[in-house]
């Protein structure tokens, strides 16, 4: 991949739309090239700083509900109907009301859930991981970890699968993403440190799929430097972050979608 065709392709590399192979050329390109990686890094910036400015962008539905419930108010005038027919003014308004509400709420959601579950692994790995602070709930011997997954999760054996290469399990404790219990493992090299957070499987996770891995549907995110890839299983919802590029991010998921049913 040349200069102009990673021009060409950084803003679906940014929304994580590339395949897998393109994914990796690029990377490979912007590994290797000074001015493409500070273009990425410019982009990826401005793209932050557009996230964050829609974000804080309050969801402000008062003024649309104001104008419905005045039309519903205004008197119609009277018509004449050939045949009786039964009044469903009352039912009519509140499913109405129901539906404008729905829509608020679920327009609400929408936009802040595509990136909430990813937000939170990354805020849980960065404040449990990175900074390393001195708190407790974390079981850090084999036995001991093995015993609390199986509690939690109903199984332990998985572990030896969704363990990558060169790393191994240190320790574990149960977490929020945002709201729903997750089981945090950490896994470490002599480099490098990273989180799986591993749950019953449950919601679709958010956000376009990467690719398609033993029937597990791959998700990548970007949230300041670090990478976070995502995947369920037919028993588990699985989220990777760590600071690896994005195709070291997405080969450790992948294997472990490989070895997870």
């Amino acid at each position: 991949m040349n200069c102009n065709e990673t021009k060409f392709v950084m803003s679906l590399y940014l929304s994580s739309e590339l395949d897998a192979t393109r994914m990796a050329d690029f990377e490979l390109h912007v590994q290797s090239c000074g001015p493409c990686a500070r273009e990425l890094e410019y982009a990826r910036h401005c793209d932050e700083l557009l996230r964050d400015a829609c974000l804080e962008e309050p969801v402000d539905a008062m003024g649309l509900r104001e104008r419905v419930l005045s039309e519903i108010s205004k008197p119609r005038p009277r018509r004449r109907f050939l045949f009786p027919r039964r009044v469903y003014t009352l039912p009519i308004a509140a499913v109405l009301l129901l539906a404008i509400g729905a829509g608020i709420i679920y327009f609400s959601l929408y936009s802040n859930s595509s990136q909430t579950v990813y937000a939170a692994a990354l805020d849980d790995h960065y404040s449990e991981v990175v900074k390393n602070p001195p708190i407790g709930g974390w079981r850090k011997r084999p036995e001991e970890i093995r015993a609390f997954v199986r509690q939690q999760l109903g199984d332990a054996d998985f572990l030896d699968k969704l363990s990558p290469a060169d790393y191994h399990l240190t320790r574990a404790r149960l977490c929020d993403l945002p709201d729903k219990a997750y089981v945090h493992l950490v896994f470490k090299n002599d480099v490098h440190e990273i989180s799986i957070y591993v749950r019953r499987k449950d919601a679709e996770l958010p956000g376009a799929t990467v690719e398609t891995v033993n029937g597990c549907a791959l998700h990548a995110a970007a949230i300041n430097k670090f990478e976070i890839a995502g995947f369920q299983s037919q028993r588990y919802t699985v989220l990777v972050v760590s600071d690896l590029p994005r195709a070291e991010s997405l080969r450790i998921a992948r294997n472990a979608a490989l070895g997870l049913t």
